[in-house]
């Protein structure tokens, strides 16, 4: 067991199983430059471990999509900049999960849109058609439903072990402090 800090088997293996169907939606998509999208960021990426500037920038729209500030707790996603601890958590060398990862976001930012009929990328999107999105996904099934609930999986694991965030819910905290969270492998 030890202290490991990659990402739960369950949700490596949701990413790995169903990242292809979103890989080959954006291949087939014409080439999308990320200077087109830059006037829809107004979120500075801090130094990063493994994700890209734009990768951080979906994932921060998406985890802000999934826990807004003011919605169930009063603190939200951007509040403890929930994708800057996604990323530090993340291992480099886990090229599978990084670019099942990356295939999820890039699906839900240039492809996903259109199951609404929005042209639009989902991070310039409003919360409102931004949530409407996300519950079409939802309960689209298959792969969109997959890609859903991985990134909301993630969203809430992450949000959920940050400290700033237990006060929200009335947890005190683990009875024995530890660095990072010990994650059980789920072996296959």
């Amino acid at each position: 067991m030890g202290n490991n800090s990659t990402l739960p088997s369950a949700t490596r293996r949701l990413f790995l199983q169903r990242s292809l169907l979103a890989l080959g939606a954006v291949v087939a998509a014409p080439a999308i430059s990320t200077a087109a999208f830059a006037d829809t960021s107004a979120i500075d990426a801090p130094s990063l471990k493994v994700l890209s500037a734009e990768d951080y920038r979906i994932l921060s729209v998406v985890t802000d999509t999934v826990i807004p500030r003011d919605g169930a707790f009063p603190l939200g996603a951007l509040d403890v900049d929930l994708a800057g601890r996604i990323d530090a958590y993340l291992e480099p060398e886990d090229t599978e999960l990084l670019q099942g990862l990356r295939g999820a976001l890039m699906f839900l930012e240039h492809k996903a849109p259109g199951l609404i009929g929005i042209d639009n990328p989902f991070s310039a999107l409003p919360q409102d058609q931004r949530e409407s999105l996300l519950l079409t996904l939802r309960d689209a099934g298959g792969d969109a439903t997959a890609v859903f609930a991985a990134l909301r999986g993630i969203s809430m694991f992450y949000f959920y072990t940050d400290e700033q965030a237990w006060p929200q819910f009335n947890y005190d905290g683990p009875l024995v402090k530890r660095g990072k969270p010990v994650y059980p492998q789920v072996r296959d």
